[in-house]
This record gives structure tokens, C-alpha cells and sequence, in this order.
């Protein structure tokens, strides 16, 4: 008796399995839909408490500079609340921006970058770390 539902379940298994498997390959998706790419890097790097420069590359989803855009820049203590800033980012033309913050904690902060040009309005949050 219990070979008999030892083997009824196999045979079940077999044939759900057979069934959830289907013919077209597996789809897998390696480039992001976003409409805007934004890669931040830091003067000093790695970026420590005090004043940093934070220049922004900011990139249209072809990797085209994006130019000419009010970019709004908010940071924000993620382990305290209350200890943020924020302010707009100068042009440095070729899709190139730059702010000087004062990081007056170390740990995890978050930014949040805002991209407005013509009828692009675009928002990301980006995570930071500062030593």
C-alpha cells in the first residue's frame, strides 16, 4: 500500500512538473527601463564627514548627456531623522552637475536626485554612504 502512493505521488509530480514547464525559453532582462541614468561620484572619494563635492553624470536611457536641466539634490541621514539638506546642482555642461554638501554624520544617507528639463521630470533615490 505504501509503494502504491509512493508511486501515485511520483507519477502526479511528473506530470505537474511537465505541465508547468513550457516550450519558449526563459526571457532574462538585463537592461533597465529607466528614462534616466544618474552615476554620482565624490571629491573626496570615498566620501567622508564634512564638505564634499558630489558631482552627478546625468544620462538619457541611450547614454546621451542630458543638459540644461534644473537638478535638485536632498540628502538625508537614513539612521537619523531630522539631519538632511538639500539644493540645486550647477551645470558643468555634458551632462555634468556638481553641489557641495556638509555631511556632519558618518553612516548611510540617501539621496534624492529630481531631473526637470522640458517635460522630463524625473526622481531617484539614491543610496550613500558616507566614512
Amino acid at each position: 500500500m505504501r509503494k502504491m502512493i509512493i508511486v501515485s505521488l511520483l507519477f502526479g509530480l511528473t506530470i505537474v512538473l511537465s505541465a508547468c514547464g513550457g516550450s519558449a525559453p526563459m526571457q532574462e532582462i538585463t537592461s533597465s527601463n529607466k528614462a534616466v541614468n544618474i552615476v554620482v561620484t565624490s571629491d573626496p572619494s570615498p566620501a567622508m564627514m564634512g564638505d564634499v563635492q558630489l558631482l552627478l553624470t546625468i544620462t538619457d536611457k541611450d547614454g546621451n548627456s542630458i543638459e540644461g536641466a534644473a537638478v535638485n539634490v536632498a540628502a538625508d541621514h537614513t539612521d537619523m531623522s531630522g539631519m538632511g539638506m538639500n539644493g540645486l546642482a550647477t551645470d558643468q555642461g555634458g551632462g555634468k552637475y556638481s553641489i557641495k554638501a556638509n555631511f556632519n554624520e558618518s553612516g548611510n544617507w540617501m539621496l534624492t536626485v529630481k531631473v526637470a528639463k522640458d517635460t522630463l521630470d524625473y526622481k531617484e533615490d539614491i543610496e550613500f554612504k558616507i566614512q
